[in-house]
């Protein structure tokens, strides 16, 4: 009886609570001007911030994971050239004090099949 009153919570809370979202600093192949807003809601993918430090351009987004990072950027048609977590909160309050270059340092790359180099 317990057991099952604790498996229906877990599948109770399992569908109420979302996924915790990671975040993604994609570098890409051209400045970002953005996706469908529908687009970015059906694939559970937010915009955080866009920007390019020298001739490297990047995109830093809240996904569910990497898959649907992935298939973001099959759909919009764009290369991704590294794929980065974040090892800190890029909307932090602490990190707006920073600079683009010091932000950089909180990006750490990580394996990436889809990506062109």
């Amino acid at each position: 009886m317990t057991r099952t009153i604790f498996t229906t919570a877990a599948l109770v809370l399992a569908t109420v609570i979302p996924a915790q979202a990671e975040q993604f600093a994609v570098r890409i192949d051209a400045a970002y001007q953005g996706a469908n807003d529908r687009l970015m809601e059906a694939m559970q993918i937010t915009e955080i911030d866009s920007f390019s430090q020298g001739d490297a351009h990047y995109v830093v987004l809240d996904a569910p994971d990497e898959a649907y990072v992935e298939a973001f950027f099959f759909a919009i048609g764009r290369d991704a050239i590294e794929l980065n977590t974040l090892d800190a909160d890029w909307r932090a309050p602490g990190m707006d004090g920073l600079s683009v270059a010091q932000r950089l340092d909180f990006l750490r790359a990580i394996h990436c099949e889809f990506c062109t180099s």
